[in-house]
């Protein structure tokens, strides 16, 4: 599997699963190796989240770094399960909604660590399905912070000469200024919220009038069509749950406002998806 500055290769070590981040030697900026240490660096701060795959070691001194991860036997990346396919194992055969929920909410709290644990926010510039591991037990684990930003003390943003990350996730501000705020993150994280919603990647395209998911799903949520752009498995459920997929699909839409001021900090993002989760049963709770 590939992400935007290496790929990765599992085996097995003295009996433990693992997973191996081999860094491209094309990769742009100051080269695989500055990428590599970066990873490195934020991994072992974040190591302590249950959220964040754990970092075994490193290896720096190949022509290409390399970073070892360690794995459950059973494992899946987040944008293979939604499209279906899941390395031969059977973690993905469903993906429920209440198992999206549980994604969402792992990866949201992740990213509030990252924002606030800290002395300055850390900012991770590529969350993706791409960059999310789904483990046997069906926790979701963020992986590759070789793109992180920590913002200087005391501001609010910080500028870069070069824009990188995955194309369809990025903050349109970022993309035109340069200038990285936390807000970005959140743009990032909307899109993924769209992606387990629908199933579909954020280079989704319908037809003219719709060049991207986000302007898919914006549509038929303004109209309350909700059912025409639900993954087909979560369709199915729709019935009992459809509560959450509406203040689901709102939240998403409030993430990826076109101006940053305009969306919620991850923190309130990560409050409201633990509201969505426990309003399973409104009506049980209304009957107190």
């Amino acid at each position: 599997m590939w992400d935007g500055t290496g790929y990765y290769i599992s085996g097995i070590f003295q009996q433990r699963s693992i997973l191996v981040k081999k860094f491209h030697a094309y990769a742009k900026g100051d080269g695989a190796a500055s990428y590599a240490v970066n990873d490195i660096v934020y991994t072992v701060q974040m190591n302590r989240h249950k959220n964040v795959l754990k970092i075994l070691g490193c290896c720096l001194d190949l022509e290409i770094p390399a970073i070892i991860y360690e794995i459950g036997i059973n494992y899946g990346l987040l944008y293979d399960l939604l499209c279906g396919r899941n390395f031969g194992n059977n973690i993905g055969r469903s993906l429920s909604w209440s198992n999206r929920l549980k994604i969402a909410t792992d990866v949201a709290n992740a990213v509030a660590y990252l924002h606030t644990a800290f002395p300055t926010p850390i900012i991770h510039r590529d969350l993706g399905t791409k960059n999310i591991v789904i483990d046997n037990n069906g926790v979701a684990k963020l992986v590759d912070f070789s793109l992180c930003v920590a913002l200087p003390p005391g501001e609010s943003q910080v500028e870069v000469d070069i824009v990188v990350g995955t194309k369809g996730h990025l903050d349109p501000d970022y993309m035109t200024t340069g200038i990285i705020t936390e807000k970005g993150d959140v743009y990032m994280f909307g899109i993924i919220l769209l992606e387990l919603l629908t199933g579909r990647y954020s280079f989704f395209n319908v037809d003219d009038e719709y060049p991207s998911l986000w302007n898919f799903a914006e549509h038929h949520v303004e109209k309350n069509e909700l059912s025409k752009i639900l993954d087909p498995i979560i369709l199915e459920e729709i019935g009992e749950i459809e509560h959450q997929l509406q203040a689901f699909s709102r939240l998403a839409l409030r993430c990826i406002l076109d101006r940053g001021a305009d969306r919620p900090y991850i923190i309130d993002v990560a409050k409201e998806l633990v509201r969505i989760q426990r309003s399973a049963h409104p009506t049980q709770r209304s009957s107190r």
